[in-house]
């Protein structure tokens, strides 16, 4: 099997005045291609700082992060905006679309800033 993310005893630890907020404590995972996956918990269990992680749109305070089998957990905003750009889809709970385009060219439009050419799209 093809493994496309692996996390590896990742934290995300927030400073709060004094206080240290563990928003992700030591997750390690690996998801195979193929592989179908929930995260599931009750409200702040972490589930969306895990997901802000793996989607590189944050770093871990802690740990590796592994896309493709290349290593995102130390990545500057430059380079991650590269890996969100050519490798990483998001779906909004509340779909974020822009109204006047269909479905489909909502589906295209990041691949226009990526310059994938219009037939490819």
């Amino acid at each position: 099997m093809t493994t496309l993310i692996e996390l590896d005893n990742v934290k995300k630890y927030y400073e709060m005045g004094d206080n240290i907020v563990k928003a992700v404590d030591g997750i390690s995972v690996k998801i195979e291609k193929g592989d179908f996956v929930a995260i599931m918990g009750p409200s702040g269990s972490g589930k969306s700082t895990a997901m802000n992680l793996v989607g590189s749109l944050d770093l871990p305070t802690q740990g590796e992060i592994y896309l493709d089998n290349k290593d995102i957990a130390h990545l500057d905003e430059s380079q991650l905006a590269q890996v969100r750009g050519k490798k990483i889809g998001f779906i909004f709970q509340s779909f974020n679309l822009i109204n006047n385009l269909t479905a489909k060219e909502n589906v295209m439009l990041p691949m226009l800033f990526q310059d994938i050419p219009r037939e490819e799209r």
